[in-house]
């Protein structure tokens, strides 16, 4: 997150090394995280007004992921030109992978892939999923040869433990803070089952009792241990990117 904050004006320099020291954006004050987005934005050549960006918890901290909006004025503003150079179904594995190559103006070249899970799909919902895989390439591969590491808002849902974070971008207030207060894990110390956390999560995946002991095949999850509990979890985050890539609008990436 520290690639966007370099050469910024004076009056913005004590908020942007707050962030730069503390990696944590719910740690800065709402007007504060005001600025810093603001600054961000201007530092890109991005307009704040179209949102490019929004906030996450990842790893219990704040931080931003980048929108559709995010990547395409990068590639209008610094000219990079994205085409698909590979595509490849892995059938044993059940992806369908997409690779993506991108050429900025002044000649620095990049690739990115982006896969997604497409076991069972069928029709329409397939359909949707390879367009997400290929969204998921363009966007990530414009990222990374502008030198921005952060999160494409397709990857949001597939990543453990990252969950978005509602900002009003006037104040910088947390419209939820529960949203913003760190997670406990699902495994404890001794191989323990955290089983609060477990049950958060998976209504965050939106999966309730029953819907899970379905996609466990049993009435109770007490015999399963640790390493279990999380292959059902991993399971239940595919699921849910499934369902994310079936019912998102895709846009125009060219």
């Amino acid at each position: 997150m520290t690639q966007a904050v370099v050469e910024r004006p004076d009056e913005f320099a004590a908020v942007l090394e707050s962030v730069v020291i503390q990696g944590d954006l719910a740690r800065l004050q709402p007007e504060e995280r005001v600025s810093y987005y603001r600054s961000v934005c201007e530092s890109l050549g991005l307009n704040p007004l179209t949102k490019p960006f929004e906030y996450l918890m990842l790893n219990n901290r704040l931080t931003l992921y980048a929108r559709k909006d995010a990547t395409d004025q990068l590639r209008a503003s610094r000219g990079i030109s994205v085409e698909i150079s590979a595509r490849e179904f892995l059938q044993d594995a059940g992806l369908y992978v997409v690779t993506a190559k991108a050429v900025g103006k002044d000649g620095r070249t990049d690739e990115s892939v982006g896969a997604v899970n497409v076991k069972g799909l069928q029709g329409e919902n397939l359909a949707n999923a390879l367009m997400k895989a290929e969204t998921k390439a363009k966007r990530r591969v414009t990222l990374s040869v502008a030198g921005l590491g952060w999160l494409d808002e397709t990857e949001v849902v597939s990543v453990p433990d990252a969950r978005p974070v509602t900002v009003d971008p006037e104040t910088g207030e947390v419209v939820d803070p529960a949203q913003a207060r760190p997670r406990p894990p699902v495994a404890e110390r001794g191989g323990r089952v955290n089983w609060s956390a477990f049950w958060a999560e998976a209504k965050r995946l939106g999966f309730d009792q029953r819907s899970v002991h379905g996609l466990a095949g049993t009435s109770s999850l007490a015999h399963l241990d640790q390493a279990a509990i999380e292959d059902l979890l991993n399971l239940m985050r595919d699921k849910a990117e499934q369902v994310a890539a079936s019912t998102a609008p895709q846009g125009d990436e060219r």
